[in-house]
């Protein structure tokens, strides 16, 4: 997915038949880094993803952690969460914390000690290898953060994931040369295999004869992401 709006009206239209917003059209099947409904929006799904696709590495990450965090799902609003980006309440990992701990709660101590006023005193007297740091990132995961894969999220501050529309989504990534048809630039362009949408969605149609001798058509989408 992540693809060029008519194109996708085409393919709607004429490899499944149908009209747009059909009653009938439903995803049963997908691969995603966060959860999609059966009967999601395919539009507002498919500008998601062409945002998603076009962030950097770090970015993806960010945003990533920040929806799973505040239990974001919908299309639309992760795009309002990705135009923000800059703005997420957001704080990664030093590589060095994420390369050698492994305990969520142990990682937010670890790197929370670090900008702590107290830290160069308990340095200074010898006793950091005292310093409980996983019992600090509990209690500050129960207070004040919430920890992501990559980082951490401010539980204090939020986005608007209601601030943009769909249309006005549109229009912004059309002026800023970021639409869906956009060959985006490979140096600025994250290319991870596992968590990219494929361009192409796989389609299943199956017909059968309801009682009154009315043929019916279900269509099937699943949406799949390279492997």
């Amino acid at each position: 997915m992540g693809i060029e709006e008519q194109e996708l009206q085409r393919i709607l239209t004429e490899q499944l038949h149908l009209t747009e917003n059909h009653p009938d059209m439903a995803i049963f099947d997908y691969q995603a880094d966060f959860e999609i409904s059966e009967y999601e929006d395919i539009y507002e799904l498919n500008q998601a993803v062409a945002q998603l696709k076009q962030l950097p590495e770090q970015d993806y990450e960010k945003v990533m952690d920040y929806c799973d965090a505040r239990d974001i799902t919908s299309p639309l609003e992760i795009s309002n969460v990705c135009l923000q980006a800059d703005e997420v309440p957001y704080e990664r990992f030093p590589d060095w914390i994420d390369e050698n701990v492994k305990d969520p709660e142990e990682k937010l101590g670890y790197a929370l000690f670090e900008n702590n006023s107290l830290a160069p005193e308990i340095k200074a007297a010898g006793m950091e290898g005292y310093f409980d740091y996983k019992a600090y990132g509990r209690d500050e995961a129960i207070n004040s953060y919430d920890i992501g894969d990559h980082g951490f999220v401010n539980k204090r501050i939020s986005i608007d994931v209601e601030k943009y529309s769909y249309e006005e989504i549109q229009n912004q990534l059309k002026e800023n040369g970021l639409d869906e048809s956009t060959e985006y630039k490979e140096e600025n362009t994250w290319k991870s295999e596992e968590n990219f949408w494929s361009d192409e969605a796989t389609y299943e149609q199956e017909t059968y004869m309801a009682s009154d001798n009315e043929i019916i058509v279900e269509e099937d989408i699943e949406i799949t992401m390279d492997n």
